[in-house]
Formats: structure tokens, C-alpha cells, sequence
């Protein structure tokens, strides 16, 4: 403690705090706030090692997932095909040896889905080499021949494939393009039609069908079982065509004549040759 001199020239008393005077045993300050610093390095030195342990490992067993023969695609089933054979189906989907882990499902569906006969495809893969393939196809419900060709198609004009003569389907000859080809698409208002003249023939003019031919010129002909080839054109007044037909067959019966061309495209005024 020491006296200052104060403005009244007072003496006034002043406190000073002594200062820390350096230790002489050789150590530093004890600080109870912090951790020892070498404590901290060992355990964030053990993490680290722990992790790269883990890297290693991981790496170890995604290089051994990668390069197995194990995980690689050698059983593929297919269900629900009736218009392409189970080959066709592993051909386009291109599994065969790929690794099923990465093995891309919707690429695959791509490309099955593409096919023009197939509506949709569903993929399941199955650990460790197993693949299922799931389709639903597209229905034929004509067959359309074009040159020496019968092509399946359905009810919205898809040509789905080549299919063989012997479906029990309603056969429509093209008598005029020679370049059809799957994934195209035919006339729909001529299928609609041949549907239509199967059921109103037998009703309505005591006839059926032999064959029925298509163009884009003359739209619908009809071979008769009486031997007459009819012209139909387009779907539209069908029935009144229908009835047409039968009136000119029963003036040929009269009157004993036979015909080769029956044309009831145009309104009231048939065509007989």
C-alpha cells in the first residue's frame, strides 16, 4: 500500500493489486479450463485411422461387388409373352453378364417398351444373379397382308409384327403398299369397317365375306361368296351400302345375270358390271 499526494494535498491511500510473479519450478501455469492437447490429438488421430480402416474396407467391398462373377445376370425369366418368344425378349433386353448391382432397370424397360407388340414392362432384379421380366403385350385383332407378308395389328392401327396365317383373325388383304413395316400404323376406319360389314353382311344381304381387300383409292372391297367383288369405300352409311347390295343382288337373281364389280360407294347410284 502507498499514499498519493491528492489535489487538496491530502494524503489519500492507493490499493495496488501485487502482480503474479513468474514461477521458478519449471512448469506453466495450470489452466483448469482446457484439456491436456495431447489427450485431443490421440483421439482425433484414432478417428481419423478408424475412418480410413472403413474407406479401405469399403472400397474392398465394392471393388469385389464390381468384379464378381457371383452378382452377374445368368437366369432371366419372362412372363406374360405370347408374340415374342422368351429369346426375343433376353436378346432386347441386353442382360446377359451385366453386373446386377449396376444393372440399369429403367434402361431396360426402355428398350423392351420400344418393341412395337409390347404396351408395358415391369424388371425385378433378384440377388445375386436373377432377373424377372414382367410384359404385357399389345391385343392383334386383324391381320393385315401386305405383299407376301401377314402383319398382326391392333384396334388402334399398330402394327404389332409378323404373325402366322393360321389366327382365327379377320384378314385384310393390301392390295396397294408394299412397304409396310412394325411400328407403323394402318388405316383404323378400314379395320372398324371390315368389323362392321362381318356382322351386317349375313343380316342385311344374305351374303359373307370370301376376303376383303383394302386401298387408299377404293378404301373397303369385299369378295362375296357369290363371287362378286363389292366396293364399300369408307365406314360411313354402311348400313344403307349394305342394303344396296342386297337390292342389286335380288335384281340379279331375277333377272339371272351375274356380276364381277359391285360398286355402293355413291349414295343411290350403285355400279354393276
Amino acid at each position: 500500500m502507498s499514499r498519493r499526494i491528492g489535489p487538496a494535498g491530502r494524503g489519500v491511500l492507493e490499493r495496488r493489486t501485487p502482480r503474479p510473479q513468474p514461477r521458478t519450478d519449471g512448469h506453466a501455469p495450470r489452466n483448469p479450463g482446457k484439456a491436456p492437447a495431447s489427450g485431443s490429438s490421440a483421439v482425433w488421430l484414432l478417428a481419423k485411422l478408424l475412418a480410413l480402416l472403413l474407406l479401405f474396407a469399403a472400397s474392398g467391398l465394392l471393388y469385389h461387388v464390381a468384379t464378381s462373377d457371383g452378382f452377374r445376370v445368368t437366369r432371366v425369366a419372362v412372363a406374360g409373352n405370347q408374340l415374342l418368344s422368351a429369346s426375343e425378349l433376353e436378346a432386347t433386353a441386353a442382360v446377359d453378364g451385366a453386373n446386377i448391382f449396376w444393372l440399369r432397370q429403367a434402361e431396360v424397360k426402355r428398350r423392351l417398351e420400344a418393341v412395337p407388340s409390347i404396351q408395358s414392362a415391369r424388371i425385378s432384379a433378384f440377388l445375386p444373379n436373377r432377373l424377372e421380366i414382367q410384359i404385357a403385350e399389345r391385343t392383334p385383332i386383324a391381320l393385315w397382308q401386305n405383299g407376301e407378308t401377314s402383319f398382326l395389328v391392333d384396334r388402334d392401327g399398330r402394327v404389332l409384327g409378323s404373325g402366322p396365317n393360321g389366327r382365327s383373325l379377320p384378314a385384310i388383304r393390301d392390295v396397294g403398299r408394299s412397304d409396310l413395316r412394325a411400328g407403323e400404323s394402318v388405316d383404323t376406319d378400314a379395320l372398324q369397317t371390315v368389323f362392321r360389314l362381318q356382322t351386317l353382311l349375313p343380316q342385311l344381304a344374305r351374303t359373307a365375306a370370301r376376303e376383303f381387300e383394302y386401298s387408299r383409292e377404293t378404301g373397303v372391297s369385299v369378295v362375296t361368296d357369290f363371287g362378286a367383288r363389292v366396293r364399300f369405300g369408307r365406314g360411313d352409311d354402311l348400313e344403307w351400302k349394305v342394303n344396296a347390295l342386297a337390292a342389286v343382288r335380288r335384281e340379279l337373281e331375277r333377272t339371272n345375270q351375274r356380276a364381277e364389280l359391285i360398286d355402293v360407294r355413291f349414295g343411290d347410284r350403285p355400279y354393276v358390271r
